[in-house]
């Protein structure tokens, strides 16, 4: 039954009857003996059961799949991101400058020629 009524059938139903009140809608018992639940021998309940419990099942399976490959994803990201800071990630050149050069020329030229000047001297 719980899995019926949380059912697209089932929901379009309820929102059709439904009384809207300030805090919480309602359905009362009139519209309650309305709902169309499918009525079906206990044979094919059990049946409906193990197929909605197999099925429920290979969900969560999917997401702790989903969720185990996500933190995977995540690890190795951060491995390439440590690779690529340490410069491991392609062949060095050593004609370029050392990065603490770089680093050193780029705030030089952000504080201005006139800074750079009084520096010099």
């Amino acid at each position: 039954m719980n899995l019926f009524l949380n059912s697209h059938v089932a929901k379009q139903y309820g929102n059709r009857v439904k009384t809207d009140g300030v805090n919480q809608s309602n359905i009362n018992g009139e519209k309650l003996i309305n709902y169309p639940f499918p009525y079906c021998s206990l044979g094919e309940q059990k049946q409906i059961v193990a197929i909605l419990d197999e099925r429920l099942s290979e969900i969560d399976r999917t997401e702790r799949d989903i969720q185990s490959q996500l933190q995977k994803a995540e690890s190795l990201r951060q491995s390439i991101l440590k690779q690529a800071f340490s410069g491991k990630l392609v062949a060095q050149d050593p004609d370029d400058e050392p990065a603490t050069e770089l680093l050193k020329r780029i705030k030089n030229e952000k504080v201005g020629p006139e800074t750079n000047a009084k520096v010099a001297k």
